[in-house]
């Protein structure tokens, strides 16, 4: 993670929720990881993949990204 260890230090996991949509083969997985930081603030993402771990992943990362942006932004 690199230069971005720091930021996303605080961040911890509130809740994992797992859906899965349709049946059979044509089943979609969608994850949703809702996150808070030190600061009290809280955000959901979500993660779709026919793949449960792609799925979780996805959310991961997008949680990650949405933090650094956002205090990145706000010169936190």
């Amino acid at each position: 993670l690199g230069q971005y260890q720091d930021m996303i230090a605080d961040m911890r996991l509130v809740d994992f929720k797992v859906r899965i949509t349709q049946g059979g083969t044509a089943a979609v997985t969608r994850v949703v990881i809702d996150s808070e930081d030190a600061q009290g603030r809280r955000w959901a993402t979500v993660g779709v993949s026919p793949n449960i771990v792609d799925a979780s992943f996805e959310a991961l990362i997008e949680a990650m990204q949405w933090k650094i942006l956002h205090d990145t932004q706000k010169g936190a």
